[in-house]
């Protein structure tokens, strides 16, 4: 079973990838997997002004798919009934990670909910379970399970992990440019910064790396945090009528776009 500390310490950017990153980590270095997880700040800032949310942006592979596309994984989905369920995870293997998709029950006693309406918990063979949002852990009787399983399970197994996959990050920070950013709500600026502080974190993980822009990136990521954290305490602090008013220009991200600057330099050097 994955436990709370792995959940946590997970880059993933959904329950899936990060049951998959806590579960893959633990035989492959998956550090492999983020070589194509740099997003271009004008990119991301630009989809979150025309309608991206944190929880459906799309433009970063995700990386489930990745380690399947190079073979590291094998997965298979299988849409069935709650008592069928029942069978295919009593034959689940000690090193497959098993996911279910659970219905809105799963949260009454819960005081959160997930941001998407898919959302998966991680099972193992004896009904026990881990959540990713809310973090949360417990075990299932059949009835319970029953009241709460979505009619669909994901299973996870290990394939060829001797692969690295390719990917053109160097490229990709060096053809950045470096546009008028939109302005855009203070929700979505929350969000679009979600994405860039998972996204360079990630980057700060890449082997290949030169040393002088992980350290720039360092002290990125401490500011897109702070940044994050803030945009976050000023929405609860505001109504949701004065939320909406709430408007983030460029110049919030001044110091953001230096040091994505100075982290070109240094792939260009």
């Amino acid at each position: 079973m994955l436990t709370k500390k792995e959940l946590a310490d997970t880059l993933g950017l959904s329950c899936v990838e990060k049951y998959f990153l806590a579960w893959l980590g633990k035989n492959y270095n998956i550090n492999n997997l983020y070589v194509r997880s740099f997003v271009v700040l004008n990119k991301l800032f630009d989809a979150f002004a025309h309608g991206a949310t944190y929880e459906n942006y799309c433009d970063i592979e995700r990386l489930q798919d990745l380690a399947e596309e190079y073979g590291i994984v094998n997965h298979k989905y299988i849409p069935c009934r709650a008592d069928k369920a029942i069978d295919i995870i009593a034959q689940k293997k000690e090193d497959e990670l098993l996911l279910i998709r659970v219905n809105t029950r799963f949260f009454l006693n819960f005081k959160r909910s997930s941001w998407r309406e898919d959302h998966y918990i991680c099972l193992e063979k004896d009904l026990s379970w881990i959540n990713e949002y809310p973090l949360s852990e417990g075990k299932f009787d059949r009835s319970e399970f029953e009241k709460i399983f979505d009619g669909a399970i994901c299973i996870y197994s290990l394939g060829d992990l001797n692969v690295i996959p390719s990917g053109g990050i160097g490229s990709a920070v060096c053809n950045q440019s470096f546009n008028a950013l939109p302005e855009i709500s203070l929700s979505k600026f929350e969000g679009a910064l979600g994405i860039l502080r998972i996204t360079r974190k990630r980057m700060l993980m890449v082997p290949y790396i030169p040393a002088k822009a992980k350290e720039i990136l360092s002290d990125e990521i401490k500011i897109a945090d702070k940044l994050y954290f803030s945009a976050r305490m000023k929405q609860l602090k505001a109504g949701s009528g004065e939320e909406s008013q709430l408007v983030v220009t460029e110049n919030d991200l001044k110091t953001i776009i230096e040091y994505e600057k100075k982290i070109q330099e240094c792939f260009k050097l």
